[in-house]
């Protein structure tokens, strides 16, 4: 992704735009988006959290809380129903905008960065528990008074590289319950694989087969596929089943069942949505969908796990986040908290 490719640039969000207010969190500077709109009868509150694409900043986010926190407001103030209000965080993720220390360290292998694939899933991981870490202590920034009102549920948002981490924030964060996944993918090592063989890595490139000796070297090295193991949707739920260097392994009962175990502990009834461009080439909706197959058929063959997922591929859209998607995320998030969806416990 070049410096100047913003996958939301473009995307025009015809709304007033609604009050932000800036903390300092955790060390982390923090926007709040939507406080000084929340009805006054408000009692409850969700939190859906912002994360913004490679090579931008918290501030990229601003038109999609605008866009969201808009449509909600506008449901329940023609429903005439106010308890529940709707807020927005966004900040800049590592070695992002204000906590910038290396631009190199953003940049691809094709922009001169050996160590791509480190810095990348380091940024995606991180942004996963900064999200964690700010929402221990957000509420004691933003309702303070005694009759002030609570956040009851905890949604996320991710877009581009803030997509990937928004797999790793619904898998890891019992407190988030739905995710939007925009133009993010869930298979880091494919994705890696496959973005390695287009910037014709030597480590790719000069192997028999091609991909052979891609796993383990510099560019992925074995300490990475650890982390991968651990925090990555198709590393943790499906490792081992996928080959660079030719087809993939069949999967099998006791991987699915595997699968199955790991569904219940982490996603069992949550929501998630995935938006991606057919004609995305830097993430690429084929990256995800072997371990996509794998994960439906697991959701379909135990309903009782009660994972809500809905996978919608936008035709003819590249590596971008056009109004169709911002609408499709408001409408999908109006419809879970008016059906009352996503509330962990009585005050979080």
């Amino acid at each position: 992704m070049a410096a100047t490719n913003n996958p939301l640039e473009g995307t025009a969000v015809d709304r007033t735009p609604i009050s932000t207010h800036t903390y300092t969190i955790a060390g982390i500077r923090t926007t709040v988006h939507g406080l000084d709109e929340l009805p006054p009868a408000a009692s409850t509150v969700a939190c859906l959290w912002l994360l913004h694409p490679r090579l931008q900043t918290a501030e990229t986010m601003a038109p999609v809380a605008t866009a969201i926190i808009s449509a909600w407001n506008a449901r329940i103030h023609a429903a005439k129903t106010s308890t529940t209000g709707l807020i927005a965080v966004s900040f800049d993720q590592r070695n992002h905008g204000t906590r910038l220390v290396d631009k190199l360290h953003n940049e691809a292998w094709r922009q001169g960065n050996p160590r791509h694939a480190q810095d990348m899933f380091g940024c995606i991981h991180g942004t996963a528990t900064d999200t964690s870490q700010i929402m221990d202590h957000l509420t004691s920034y933003i309702f303070t008074a005694p009759s002030a009102p609570h956040i009851t549920q905890h949604f996320v948002l991710g877009i581009s590289l803030g997509g990937h981490a928004a797999w790793h924030c619904i898998l890891a964060e019992p407190r988030i319950t739905a995710a939007v996944v925009g133009i993010g993918c869930p298979d880091y090592t494919r994705l890696m694989a496959d973005r390695a063989r287009l910037s014709k890595l030597d480590s790719y490139t000069e192997s028999t087969p091609p991909g052979a000796a891609f796993l383990g070297s510099a560019d992925f090295p074995r300490a990475l596929q650890d982390a991968v193991a651990q925090y990555d949707p198709a590393g943790l739920l499906l490792p081992g089943h996928f080959n660079p260097a030719g087809p993939d392994p069949e999967v099998g009962k006791p991987a699915t069942d595997r699968m199955k175990v790991l569904l219940r502990e982490r996603l069992q009834g949550k929501r998630i949505l995935t938006l991606s461009g057919e004609a995305d080439k830097l993430v690429p909706y084929a990256a995800g969908e072997a371990f996509l197959a794998v994960f439906k058929r697991a959701l379909e063959e135990e309903p009782a796990l009660d994972v809500g997922f809905e996978d919608v591929l936008f035709d003819g859209v590249g590596h971008a986040f056009p109004a169709a998607m911002v609408e499709k995320s408001a409408d999908w998030i109006c419809g879970l908290l008016e059906r009352g969806e996503g509330q962990v416990s009585s005050k979080i």
